[in-house]
């Protein structure tokens, strides 16, 4: 049975090609889904977040994770993973470079910190309908999906190309 991008973990045995594609045609097309998904009904249902001293800042946070999340995979599937896949163990990446990439996905977690904080911790409410429901639900499964993505390139792909070359 192959194993699933979702269920990767610290350890386990997978070249950094074969991660790549994982991210690339697994991880990527499903986060932006996702998102594609949230954004839809954000767009269609604005007046029904059911706190509305908070929906125009909900929708405003998550179009920034969107927008991140849609720059930072461009970059990845254009312009570093063919080179991993084309040169392997040889790629070298400058510090530089994988410290944007950190920067960039620290930022994108600390803007699903504060969709957390205003979607009350993902707690459902009574009176909410389903709909609203399902959306903040798939809030939750973003959030959890992004960190899986996040762990997994900062502690198994990354790190095996740092370059220790000094930038000027």
């Amino acid at each position: 049975m192959e194993l699933s991008f979702w269920n990767i973990q610290l350890g386990d045995s997978i070249s950094a090609s074969a991660l790549c594609n994982r991210i690339e045609f697994e991880c990527q097309p499903e986060l932006l889904t996702i998102c594609k998904q949230i954004e839809a009904y954000l767009l269609e249902h604005p007046t029904e977040i059911p706190d509305n001293e908070v929906a125009e800042l909900i929708i405003t946070v998550f179009g920034k994770v969107f927008d991140e999340l849609t720059h930072i995979f461009l970059k990845e599937r254009v312009l570093i993973f063919p080179e991993i896949v084309k040169r392997g163990i040889d790629f070298e990446m400058p510090a530089p470079v994988i410290q944007l990439i950190q920067l960039t996905q620290e930022k994108i977690s600390q803007l699903l910190n504060r969709l957390r904080q205003l979607l009350n911790n993902f707690q459902m409410k009574p009176g909410w309908n389903n709909d609203w429901k399902n959306c903040v639900q798939q809030f939750f499964q973003l959030e959890k999906k992004i960190h899986q993505w996040i762990y997994v390139e900062q502690n198994m792909l990354y790190p095996a190309f740092l370059s220790n070359t000094p930038v000027n």
